[in-house]
C-alpha cells in the first residue's frame, strides 16, 4: 500500500495538469445562444478531474513518501503512445466522416487493444455506446456533433 503513494502524488498532479488543458482548450470552443455549448460539457468534466487530482496528491503528500526503486518499462509507454496516435486520427477523420460513422470502430478498437476479445460484446457495446452518446449529446444537451457529408 505505501509503494502507491508517490504513483498517486504523480498521477494526482498529471489529472491536474490534464484538467488545466482541458478546460482551456474547451474555452476556444464554439460558443452557441441555445443549449449547452460544445466546450461547456468538458468544463465541467475538467473541473471534476482537477478537484479529484488535487485530493489525491494532497492525500498521498499528506501521509508521506515510501523510499522504493523505481523499474522503467518501454512496453506500457509505447502502448499508451499507439493509443494516443489513434486517438488522433480518430479525432481528425470524424471531420470527414462524422461521429456516427467513425466511433463505433474507434471503440471497437479500444476494447480490442486492451484485451477483451468476446467479439459479439465489442460489436454491441461500440454501436450502443455510440447510439447512446449520439442521443444524449445531440438529442438532450443539444451539442452538434460532426456529420459525414458526400457533398
Amino acid at each position: 500500500m505505501k509503494k502507491t503513494r508517490r504513483v498517486d502524488f504523480g498521477m494526482g498532479i498529471g489529472f491536474m495538469a490534464l484538467a488545466v488543458f482541458v478546460f482551456m482548450s474547451a474555452n476556444q470552443m464554439l460558443k452557441v445562444d441555445k443549449g449547452i455549448g460544445p466546450g461547456d460539457y468538458p468544463k465541467v468534466i475538467a473541473a471534476g478531474l482537477f478537484i479529484l487530482g488535487a485530493i489525491l496528491s494532497i492525500d498521498s503528500f499528506l501521509r508521506g513518501f515510501p523510499k522504493i526503486e523505481v523499474k522503467f518499462s518501454w512496453k506500457p509507454v509505447a502502448r499508451t503512445a499507439v493509443f494516443i496516435a489513434v486517438t488522433i486520427v480518430y479525432v481528425q477523420l470524424m471531420r470527414l466522416l462524422g461521429f456516427i460513422f467513425l466511433t463505433p470502430f474507434y471503440l471497437f478498437f479500444a476494447i480490442y487493444y486492451f484485451g477483451y476479445r468476446k467479439w459479439r460484446t465489442m460489436i454491441l457495446v461500440g454501436i450502443l455506446v455510440t447510439a447512446g452518446i449520439h442521443l444524449v449529446f445531440r438529442e438532450i444537451f443539444l451539442v452538434m456533433l460532426p456529420v459525414f457529408r458526400l457533398f
